[in-house]
């Protein structure tokens, strides 16, 4: 007996499960969980790309976001600040700067001088 003409397209028909296995395999992951390294690796790539243009645009906007590294200058800028006018907490920033690099005791009269005199510029306030 020979098969009808809807039988033998049903038999030459890929199996939709097939098709559905194959375009589960083929689709982008659906959580950073299921990436292989090789698209975590792409993946981490262009979001820290993203990440720095969005920061240079916020800083050439005059408005900086408030990641660690904005925050550090920050406050490295104030203790710059306090030290070069000597203001009040300018003799706790010495005293710290004297723990971190106490096995270099110049440091601490090297950089106070350097702020007084200019050369250790503050990095975002332009006083």
């Amino acid at each position: 007996m020979k098969p009808t003409s809807a039988e033998t397209l049903m038999v030459t028909l890929p199996s939709l499960r097939m098709y559905e296995l194959a375009a589960k395999r083929d689709a982008p992951p659906a959580t950073i969980a299921d990436m292989t390294a090789e698209q975590r690796r792409e993946y981490d790539r262009r979001k820290r790309s993203e990440s720095r243009a969005r920061h240079r645009e916020a800083a050439a906007a005059g408005a900086p976001e408030a990641s660690l590294g904005a925050v550090r200058d920050a406050l490295a800028d104030a203790a710059i600040m306090l030290l070069a006018v000597g203001g009040p907490g300018s003799e706790e920033i010495k005293r710290v700067l004297g723990k971190v690099f106490e096995a270099r005791p110049g440091v601490v009269l090297k950089a106070a001088t350097d702020a007084k005199r200019g050369k250790l510029r503050p990095k975002f306030l332009k006083a």
